[in-house]
């Protein structure tokens, strides 16, 4: 029997329509997740913590599923101060605790494993002797997109109806009644693939399904109404205490910081990691001989404690940054006193070995004020450049500056790494294990009025933070 030709034509769309199903699955499919800004399931946590005498970061590993394990890295920067510490991980809404301990001994990281029972909000708790740090975070478990149902839906209606086509065509060569159903199923075969690889196309913009877990928000970039920035929350207030009362030199004394909320008086406990840390501190002698970069651990709502020991009598300044969920990063000051005689500065570098050598240049050469000055340092050892600086809270380098009196406060984060972060916003940031910054740190920052600035560059290398004090004399610009 001679096939006719409507039939061999009803035959060639479908072949047609199936091979573009199978292009399509392969091509338009999505390759992956997409990150966004905010809440992401993929991304680790990172919160720097001064604890125990030591500068650490813990990392925590995303869970992929719950109930599952929960990987905890700390990494411990030089000089290590040897210390055992337990572990609890306990959620907020639920009581189940799962601890373990570990043990610092050298720089590095140290990983330990826990485990837990649900999605949302949960508390890390650390504790050595008497002290103690929590860590909120929150447990996501990565869902699926709504696009992604619709995506596949449609895929598997084209290959039903692709089948069901050539059914119609293989039976309506006897049946001629049969035939004429083929029509219709070869329309509703293309539809679906329009619809599905439409979507697949697009699916890199559009948004990503809420993980499990995430906090509920209504935070909106603008208003609708007039463009104009959200109200965000109000401003927060910060108290200094410290134990004892009249610090002094050489011994070790408690800075108590509490944060309230500028409306109610409350305590704030809305703190979100804010380039890996809850609370960033820089408190400098006021002559500026002793610095620290530091960060408080949180022991309940509101409230952070430092353990410190300071070599400089006289006024320390204080500066704390922050920033608030569904609201932007903040900055407040304080200052207390210590009393007694000075003392050699402990905090500076003691390593052995060969040391990193930094070289800073600044241009223009006499910088005036209100206008961008570019800030290079290249770090080498022994004459050689480096490439194998590591990041530290998520930057490959760090410049802090302050004026003489203290009423001017800048701290700049090296150009590179933070490009790459703004710009590529699925590219993983790496952790401290990752050695392959430098050996050129670049910083740009506009000095706002005229006078001496000193100012501090720091990086890290094998573990050991790495200060490198300078000045800079800042002229008076033209009206």
């Amino acid at each position: 029997m001679i096939p006719s030709v409507e039939g061999v034509l009803i035959r060639r769309a479908f072949r047609t329509a199936l091979a573009l199903v199978a292009a399509l699955v392969l091509a338009g499919a999505p390759a992956g997740p997409a990150h966004a800004h905010g809440v992401s399931a993929s991304a680790d946590l990172s919160i720097a913590l001064t604890f125990g005498g030591n500068e650490l970061t813990v990392i925590l590993r995303r869970t992929p599923e719950v109930p599952g394990p929960l990987q905890v890295d700390v990494v411990a920067h030089t000089p290590v101060n040897p210390l055992t510490a337990e572990l609890a991980a306990r959620g907020v809404d639920q009581g189940a605790l799962s601890k373990t301990a570990i043990a610092l001994r050298v720089p590095g990281i140290t990983t330990a494993r826990l485990h837990v029972e649900q999605a949302g909000p949960h508390e890390l708790e650390l504790r050595s002797g008497p002290e103690r740090a929590a860590i909120p975070f929150r447990v996501l478990v990565p869902e699926p997109a709504g696009w992604e149902y619709f995506t596949y839906a449609a895929f598997s209606l084209a290959g039903v109806f692709v089948l069901g086509g050539l059914g119609c065509a293989v039976l309506g060569a006897r049946r001629p009644r049969v035939r004429a159903f083929a029509v219709p199923q070869a329309v509703l075969v293309l539809v679906a693939l329009v619809a599905a690889s439409t979507t697949a196309v697009l699916s890199k913009d559009l948004p990503p399904a809420s993980p499990t877990g995430a906090p509920e928000t209504t935070r909106q970039l603008v208003d609708p109404a007039d463009g104009s920035a959200p109200a965000g929350r109000p401003y927060a207030n910060l108290t200094l205490r410290t134990t004892p009362a009249q610090p002094r030199t050489g011994q070790p004394f408690t800075l108590s910081l509490r944060i309230t909320d500028g409306n109610t008086g409350r305590p704030v406990d809305d703190l979100v990691a804010h380039h890996a840390a809850l609370l960033h501190t820089v408190i400098t002698s006021q002559d500026g001989s002793e610095f620290r970069h530091v960060h408080p651990v949180r022991t309940g709502p509101g409230e952070l404690e430092l353990r410190l020991t300071a070599s400089t009598p006289g006024r320390h300044l204080l500066y704390a940054e922050f920033e608030r969920a569904d609201s932007g990063a903040q900055l407040v000051t304080g200052s207390f006193d210590v009393t007694g005689r000075p003392l050699p500065n402990q905090a500076a570098s003691t390593g052995g070995g060969s040391e990193p050598k930094a070289s800073i240049k600044v241009v223009p050469e006499h910088v005036v004020a209100g206008r961008p000055a570019s800030i290079t340092v290249q770090v080498g050892v022994d004459g050689r450049p480096v490439r194998d600086l590591q990041p530290w809270l998520g930057m490959a380098g760090h410049l802090v500056l302050r004026d003489e009196r203290g009423t001017v406060f800048g701290h700049v984060h090296e150009l590179a790494s933070m490009a790459a972060q703004a710009n590529d916003p699925q590219r993983a940031i790496p952790d401290e294990s990752v050695a392959a910054e430098g050996p050129e740190l670049r910083f740009t920052f506009s000095f706002p009025t005229a006078g001496r600035y000193l100012a501090w560059v720091q990086f890290v290398r094998d573990y050991r933070i790495h200060t490198v004090p300078f000045t800079v004399t800042v002229s008076k610009g033209q009206p």
